[in-house]
């Protein structure tokens, strides 16, 4: 995972996440979301390499987005690759992810 800061005008952090979200990278992937899940910027996902995802990295995403969303703060994916959208679907998360609107 990378993370950068982009000028566009609104002040917002862009998450990349790694092509693998294997339960191997769960810890690391909730130390990276709980450095996030105050911050008043809006926080990006670019979701667009992710190929493999594991039930745990997905239940952090869901319980990021909860927390960050019910603190009035923005969370997003970008281009949300196939494999994200299908584990989503699977488990029933697509909409507290909401990547019904994302775009592909």
């Amino acid at each position: 995972m990378s993370q950068s800061k982009l000028d566009t005008g609104i002040e917002s952090t862009v998450i990349k996440l790694d092509a693998n979200l294997g339960i191997e990278q769960a810890a690391a992937l909730h130390e990276t979301l709980k450095q996030r899940v105050d911050d008043a910027d809006l926080v990006q996902f670019d979701a667009s390499e992710l190929q493999r995802i594991h039930t745990a990295a997905l239940q952090l995403f869901c319980l990021f987005c909860r927390d960050r969303r019910s603190a009035g703060h923005s969370v997003e994916f970008l281009r949300p690759s196939e494999s994200l959208r299908k584990a989503a679907a699977l488990l029933g998360a697509t909409t507290l992810l909401q990547l019904a609107k994302a775009h592909p």
